[in-house]
């Protein structure tokens, strides 16, 4: 019959003072200290599963993914392309004015009275390649076991780790599911307390009692007396005189409960299968102007292409050499890089991002900056008045 504890906890579970606590204290050479020791070597002896030879206790292993598809033969699918639009003067005066009104140390004066000497619209280019991949490994796990049915080899062998479904949450997006192996779990005595439930309190020694930190043990302390003007020494309020203190890790039980079976002395023992789905991205950036490259792979642009398929065919067709030879290059680097994974999708996207070169004079000054992408941002790193009194000139 499973015991149950007189105070209404879970069945077969160990808490302080539900038993009497045994003679003779801790094994000699036992620490006492403030911080609990680290867990002991206390795998159980977890039986040989077919098919997940090899693994242990918190060490995973790869396991090596089903032979990947042949590569598309023949010739690409039809690629077309959209085209981009490009912003007027008064469109880029909007958005200078708009960008000094985001910094309260921006004075507002050059971009009311600038005058523009020229404007041009360049379509900046970004391609992104993505390769969506699949990984699988496996390692022993084990937690309380707290009763209920088990799922073992007795129920037959378990399924090879690539045949059990896994489907991702979101497709191009890096996450993490974690499974049971079906028909791998066993039931096996807790090592970490030898199925006691319980471990020696690591704090008092199992004595349930320690040294009082007001009086450091002594059971007096000096305390000034406002009526004799002098310290005088009296009984510590704390300990009542004792030097001695309960211990409130263990509640004065000199026991606390086993951090490996929680105190049900059971340990349910299984083989966890984590599947590991992984976004690998990368990207080419062609911008002709003297803007950083790097602004325009944050900010929105137009879908000029995108293609998703198991393996994509690269970009061939496209009026621009440099997107044509890098799409080559990342489609080709992507192939077979990736070994201990299964090619789940890929997805290639050329985004065009508008860019306008505005030059412009105020006073004396004669400078640029640029607006970019759907939110019209502005790049303005010469702008006349952006000190900290800035905000004093209108």
């Amino acid at each position: 019959m499973t015991a149950v504890h007189p105070g209404g906890g879970a069945p077969g579970q160990w808490h302080p003072g539900m038993d009497p606590k045994p003679t003779g204290g801790p094994p000699p050479g036992f620490q006492i200290s403030e911080e609990p020791p680290p867990m002991q070597n206390s795998d159980p002896a977890y039986p040989p599963m077919p098919g997940y030879e090899g693994i242990g206790f918190g060490q995973a292993k790869p396991m090596p993914p089903p032979p990947m598809p042949p590569q598309p033969q023949g010739d690409p699918p039809p690629q077309t392309f959209t085209d981009m639009a490009k912003l007027d003067e008064e469109a880029c005066r909007a958005a200078m004015l708009q960008h000094v009104s985001e910094h309260c140390c921006y004075g507002s004066k050059p971009a009311k009275e600038m005058s523009v000497l020229k404007y041009e619209g360049i379509t900046a280019l970004h391609y992104i390649l993505e390769t969506f991949g699949e990984g699988r490994n496996t390692k022993n796990a084990r937690e309380p076991y707290r009763g209920g049915p088990v799922d073992g080899p007795q129920n037959g062998p378990p399924p090879p780790p690539w045949s059990i479904p896994c489907a991702p949450n979101e497709m191009f997006k890096t996450h993490n599911i974690k499974k049971e192996v079906p028909h791998t779990s066993v039931v096996q005595p807790c090592g970490g307390c030898d199925q006691r439930g319980w471990n020696w309190c690591h704090r008092c020694g199992g004595d349930g009692r320690v040294r009082c930190t007001t009086c450091h043990g002594d059971g007096v302390c000096n305390t000034y007396s406002h009526q004799e003007k002098r310290h005088v020494r009296r009984q510590c309020h704390r300990c009542h005189g004792s030097g001695r203190n309960r211990c409130f890790k263990c509640g004065g039980d000199g026991r606390i409960t086993c951090r490996e079976c929680q105190g049900y002395r059971m340990l349910r023992c299984y083989i966890e299968l984590t599947i590991s789905f992984t976004n690998h991205k990368e990207d080419f950036i062609l911008e002709t102007t003297d803007m950083p490259d790097e602004l325009v792979r944050e900010v929105g642009g137009t879908i000029v292409f995108e293609d998703v398929a198991q393996m994509v065919w690269p970009i061939t067709m496209y009026p621009v050499k440099e997107i044509n030879d890098n799409s080559v290059r990342l489609v080709n680097s992507h192939k077979g890089k990736w070994p201990t994974e299964r090619l789940l999708n890929q997805r290639q996207t050329l985004r065009g991002v508008p860019v306008t070169e505005v030059k412009y004079k105020w006073d004396d000054i004669t400078t640029r900056y640029w607006v970019y992408g759907n939110e019209r941002k502005v790049y303005a790193p010469d702008y006349p008045h952006q000190c900290c009194c800035g905000c004093e000139i209108l």
